[in-house]
């Protein structure tokens, strides 16, 4: 019995970025849930709960935070019982597709005092306001990074050696026929506490770190190799660039214990590749320096607007707890686990 964390949506140089489709994927879906209330209601908490109840029937949990918060989750899968739950509140509203026969949903809402919440409601709405100011001004800081990242042209790649490196790494991957699944998430995320990473690579039986220089990434190769694994059966999971989500940053192969991944740091365990591997070696200058330092700049500036967002979330949650039926919150969270 393993677990295996990642964030489902990231905020990112696009915005908020979601993969919550991802969580649990329609085809493998027998029950999914999909939690209704405001904050502080415990929708996290519910979700935690049932996931260590799942954990101690000795089955594999996926586990799936929230980048506002990554001590907070937005969801959790349990693909053994092809059961997933999710968050199904702003900013990634989803509702049940198939309601009753597949889909469920948990209004926590109901067990809220809404006589007690309506005098507040003017100042909710003013806690709310100053929330989307602080998440709009992170936006537009990684915007400005991602600007920086790419203000100096990448080092060009080596198609003869990128055309060895795939050839050696498709020749090492398993062969099962049909064509595999291919999910997309996130490893690393913006929070307020920082870039977070999550995702625990050590847990795979090999993992190949390639060396990537700044301002470069190697989306054109992982991509293959996702493609080549999909081609060749295998389910992939393609873990996005937290800032530049329309880039690859990691492709896993969790159920044959295979991960190829992308750093700027050798990783402490697996096999590690340099850059000259695959890109043409280039001579840091003055200039690469100055983009590093503006783009680390950017990037604390936008992680300062979500630590405030935080502190303002957390105001809000102060609303809602006081005013929340915990012994109704109990049922609903003992209906959930009777069905494990």
């Amino acid at each position: 019995m393993h677990s295996i964390h990642f964030f489902a949506g990231a905020n990112t140089a696009r915005g908020f970025y979601s993969c919550f489709d991802h969580i649990l994927p329609a085809r493998e879906r027998k029950r999914m849930y999909f939690i209704k209330g405001g904050p502080g209601v415990g929708k996290s908490t519910l979700m935690r709960r049932v996931a260590q109840t799942a954990e101690e029937k000795g089955l594999d949990v996926l586990y799936y935070h929230c980048s506002s918060d990554p001590d907070s989750l937005d969801g959790i899968c349990l693909p053994a019982r092809g059961m997933g739950m999710m968050d199904g509140t702003a900013p990634h509203v989803y509702d049940p597709a198939v309601p009753g026969a597949r889909d469920t949903l948990l209004s926590l809402g109901d067990h809220l005092d809404e006589a007690a919440l309506m005098p507040h409601a003017g100042e909710i709405a003013e806690v709310q306001r100053q929330i989307s100011a602080r998440f709009a001004r992170c936006y537009r800081y990684l915007a400005a990074a991602q600007q920086v990242l790419h203000a100096a042209p990448p080092p060009p790649v080596d198609n003869v050696k990128t055309a060895q490196l795939l050839d050696s790494w498709t020749h090492s991957l398993p062969l099962r026929g049909g064509t595999g699944q291919v999910r997309e998430l996130f490893a690393s995320a913006f929070t307020p506490k920082g870039l977070v990473s999550l995702t625990n690579f050590s847990l795979m039986e090999r993992c190949i770190t390639l060396e990537v220089p700044f301002g470069a990434h190697a989306t054109q190769l992982l991509d293959h190799i996702a493609r080549q694994a999909s081609g060749r059966g295998l389910d992939v999971i393609r873990l996005l660039d937290p800032l530049c989500p329309e880039e690859t940053a990691h492709v896993m192969l969790p159920a044959h214990g295979i991960a190829f991944c992308t750093a700027q740091r050798a990783p402490e365990n697996g096999e590690w590749l340099t850059a000259d591997t695959v890109f043409t070696a280039q001579e840091a200058d003055r200039e690469q320096s100055f983009d590093r330092n503006a783009y680390e700049l950017l990037c604390q500036r936008a992680v300062e607007q979500l630590s405030q967002a935080k502190a303002l979330h957390d105001e809000l949650e102060a609303f809602y707890v006081k005013n929340m039926d915990f012994l109704g919150w109990q049922t609903v969270l003992d209906r959930v686990i009777s069905a494990l």
